[in-house]
């Protein structure tokens, strides 16, 4: 590609997409940064999230109000009537933690910005071999890019493809903190918690895996790995 690569990376707060955030500073040149409010449970992820850009030094970190998930009921991150659980994930269902459409909803949304602002690359911390959230499969991440590029005034312009960036598609939790830990990502400063207490619960789903992950990947480190 001609001149500069840039991407613009969703970024959550969390430790998935900070150390996709990460990882493209390193890969690209000029780095943007997108973050939600949605009316999200743990909105103090935003506030992790601004950090976060500010660290890793991006161009601009955009931060857009998704208004219309306020009326949308029967998820926990979204719903104060619905709690959420403890312990780990299910195993072969969504979760009650899933937002309907959250990851089109992003990537639809990143991908105005990326088009009005000539960026080809949008960056998203999707895995799916132990997340079971229907929109972080391969399947989902190649049907979003077909529409992006459907749609695109880019790339009617250009003749340039846009791409989604989701490296860690193949990747385990434990995969991406190892990487994390070898980039110098500042776990500390990233918030995963989806019942949004400060400090983090430490019982809910991501906490739990997030310990777990980042345990496993320590030890992984310190062996060599």
């Amino acid at each position: 590609m001609e001149g500069k690569k840039k991407i613009i990376v969703l970024l959550s707060g969390g430790m998935d997409s900070s150390t996709l955030l990460w990882l493209a500073k390193k890969e690209f040149d000029e780095v943007y940064a997108i973050s939600f409010d949605y009316g999200q449970r743990h909105k103090v992820e935003l506030k992790y999230a601004k950090e976060i850009a500010q660290l890793a030094g991006v161009k601009k970190h955009f931060i857009v109000q998704i208004p219309h998930y306020r009326e949308i009921k029967g998820s926990a991150l979204i719903d104060e009537t619905v709690e959420v659980p403890s312990g780990e994930y299910p195993e072969n269902e969504p979760p009650i933690t899933t937002v309907p459409m959250r990851n089109l909803t992003f990537l639809s949304i990143a991908s105005a910005f990326a088009d009005a602002y000539e960026i080809p690359y949008i960056g998203i911390g999707v895995h799916a071999l132990d997340v079971p959230y229907p929109d972080c499969r391969p399947e989902f991440i190649a049907a979003a890019e077909a529409a992006i590029n459907a749609g695109s005034v880019y790339v009617a312009k250009t003749k340039n493809r846009m791409h989604i960036y989701a490296p860690f598609l193949g990747m385990s939790k434990t995969d991406i903190a190892l990487l994390g830990l070898k980039l110098g990502v500042p776990y500390e400063k990233t918030y995963s918690c989806y019942k949004g207490t400060e400090p983090p619960c430490g019982e809910c789903p991501t906490c739990i895996q997030r310990e777990e992950a980042l345990r496993e990947a320590k030890k992984l480190l310190k062996e060599g790995g």
